[in-house]
Order: C-alpha cells, then sequence, then structure tokens
C-alpha cells in the first residue's frame, strides 16, 4: 500500500491544524529555487481539485516554506508544474527535458522535517482530480535529486502580539488558476498577485517602543500529535486508489512479461520447425535422388532382359537347325 507524505497546515478560522498530502516537490536550477506542491482535497468542482504551489527554501539542516516572493518566479514555477501534468498525464517516466522546457529535477524529501504553514500564504491552482494520484505516483517513482540550498537570509514567518492590537492585517490569498476541466494542463498564470507571508508587528506601550515577540506555541501533546498525523478518510480513499493503480500496474507488467515469454518461445518454436523444413527438405532430395538411380537401374535391366530374350531366341534357332542337320 502507498504511503502518502503528509505536512501540517494551519488554516484560518480553524482551531486545529490539517494535514495535506504532499504532491511533489521540484527544483529549478534557472531560478535557484525549490517549489512543494501539496492537497487538502478540496473538491472545487465534479471532477476537479484545488493544489497549493509554495516556495521550499532550505538551508543546511532546516526547511522553510513560503509564499513565491516573485510573479517571474511564480511564472516559471507554474510552467514546471504544467511540465510535471504533461508527462503524469501520458503515463510516462521521468527523463530528459524536451527542447523549449524549463529543466528541472524532484526533491528528494524523505526523511526531511517540513514545519508548519499555512494554505493562504501559498498560491492555488486547480487540475483535474484524476491527476493528483498520478502526480503522486510519478514524484514517488521519478529519481530525485537534493534540494538546492538557499544562500539568501531566511526570516521564518513570525507574529507579534500585543495588548495594544487592535484588528491584524489580512492578507488575501493569491487568486487560483482555474484549469479547463477537459485539459490536464496548467495554463500560464495572468497579472497574478503574489502577496508575501503574513507577518503583522505591534508596538507595546512602552517609551522605547520596543517589540515584545509573544512566545512560540506550546508543542501538542504525544495524543494530540499523533492525531495530527492520522490520514482522514479522504487520505485513506487515495490511498486505496493509489494501491488500485499499482495492482492494475503490476498486472500489466507480468502479463507483458507473459507476453514476451510466449514470444520467445514461438521464435523458439518457428526456428526447430524452420530446422526441420530444412531437413526435411534435404530427405526429399535424398529420395529423388535414389529413385533416379533406381530407375536408370531398372532400365538397364529392362534392357539387359531384353537381350538375354533375344539371345535365347536364337539359341532355339539354332538348337533347330541343329537338329534338322543331324536328322538329315
Amino acid at each position: 500500500m502507498m504511503l502518502l507524505r503528509t505536512l501540517v497546515l494551519e488554516r484560518d478560522g480553524q482551531d486545529a491544524p490539517v494535514n495535506g498530502a504532499l504532491l511533489c516537490g521540484f527544483a529549478v536550477g534557472q531560478i535557484a529555487s525549490n517549489f512543494l506542491v501539496y492537497s487538502l482535497d478540496e473538491e472545487v468542482e465534479p471532477g476537479s481539485s484545488r493544489v497549493y504551489i509554495a516556495a521550499l527554501r532550505k538551508k543546511p539542516d532546516r526547511y522553510f516554506l513560503g509564499a513565491v516572493e516573485s510573479k517571474e518566479d511564480l511564472q516559471v514555477a507554474m510552467g514546471v508544474f504544467k511540465q510535471i501534468l504533461m508527462l503524469a498525464a501520458s503515463g510516462a517516466k521521468a527523463g530528459g527535458v524536451a527542447d523549449g522546457q524549463v529543466a528541472y529535477h524532484f526533491v528528494d524529501l524523505k526523511g526531511c522535517s517540513l514545519p508548519p504553514a499555512r494554505p493562504e500564504d501559498h498560491h492555488s491552482v486547480i487540475i483535474k482530480k484524476a491527476l493528483v494520484m498520478k502526480v503522486i505516483s510519478l514524484g514517488m517513482s521519478a529519481p530525485a535529486l537534493p534540494a538546492i540550498e538557499s544562500a539568501a537570509l531566511i526570516v521564518p514567518s513570525i507574529r507579534f502580539s500585543s495588548q495594544m492590537s487592535s484588528l491584524p492585517r489580512v492578507s488575501s490569498p493569491p487568486e487560483p488558476v482555474q484549469l479547463p476541466v477537459d485539459e490536464p494542463l496548467v495554463e500560464e498564470p495572468q497579472n497574478v498577485s503574489v502577496e508575501p507571508p503574513l507577518v503583522t508587528l505591534q508596538v507595546a506601550p512602552v517609551a522605547s517602543s520596543v517589540l515584545e515577540v509573544s512566545p512560540p506555541p506550546e508543542l501538542p501533546a504525544p495524543a494530540e500529535q499523533n492525531a495530527l498525523f492520522e490520514v482522514d478518510s479522504t487520505l485513506s480513499s487515495l490511498a486505496r486508489v493509489a494501491q488500485d493503480l499499482s495492482q492494475q500496474k503490476l498486472a500489466i507488467t507480468e502479463r507483458e512479461v507473459a507476453l514476451e515469454q510466449w514470444q520467445v518461445r514461438l521464435q523458439q518454436q518457428q526456428n526447430h520447425l524452420d530446422e526441420r523444413a530444412g531437413e526435411l527438405e534435404q530427405r526429399a532430395t535424398e529420395l529423388y535422388d535414389q529413385s533416379m538411380a533406381l530407375n536408370q537401374k531398372a532400365e538397364a535391366i529392362k534392357g539387359m532382359v531384353s537381350q538375354v530374350s533375344t539371345m535365347r531366341q536364337s539359341l532355339r534357332s539354332m538348337l533347330h537347325d541343329l537338329d534338322l542337320a543331324l536328322e538329315s
């Protein structure tokens, strides 16, 4: 059974974090950036699902998730994700990049610890729901390389609090890009506005205007932590679909192997029949030669029999003449 990788997400208006299914992570050397694609199993309309694209930044031992900061980087990420969707829809294996496409590689995220993130900070895309598991299968089976380490200073998203706060600044999430349901491709975003991660600074009522940072949230209890990573019924259904796809792929592979074995056997039998036909043809030639030799011997014997018969007739005539001579 396929094991789906999950990551913890904090949504506005919800007290408890939710789990998201990791589709894939990819790195683009052209802009020296990494990106991560995940899903919350949000069905926008029948047959379509919403997925999120986040910037994945790496330092030697840590990963950071955030929004894509520039429109140019977002367009490149959307183009590469479009290439991945086309590859997943075709069912082909990940290989080289065709002419006119952006070079990328899948990121190896096995064993890494991904920090919690907010979907409101990330760009959303609407794709066909059938492509979700295909992208997951492609990301798991394709060759993966390490993520590109970020040379710039990474400032995590920190929320500051104070009793002076009145209304926090609300960052509107980017508008999703709607893909046609009958086309398994991602269209390039037009006039996409990308918001930076939400950082709200609140000044405490002191003369020196010192910013007070609220302490980090307490880690959940072990029972709650286990509950955060439990795969819900939707992810379980996705896992069952993945298992069915794996079984179908295994059955197809077994049929292909059996077909190849039958082809080898038929080729061997055909070669044996060709050899047997050659032997029979050679034997027929030998029998024909023997038959011709026998016919020649038969003709010779027939001629000799005719000569003997003539000689007998001559001897009879001579004996008859001798008898007549003796009698006279």
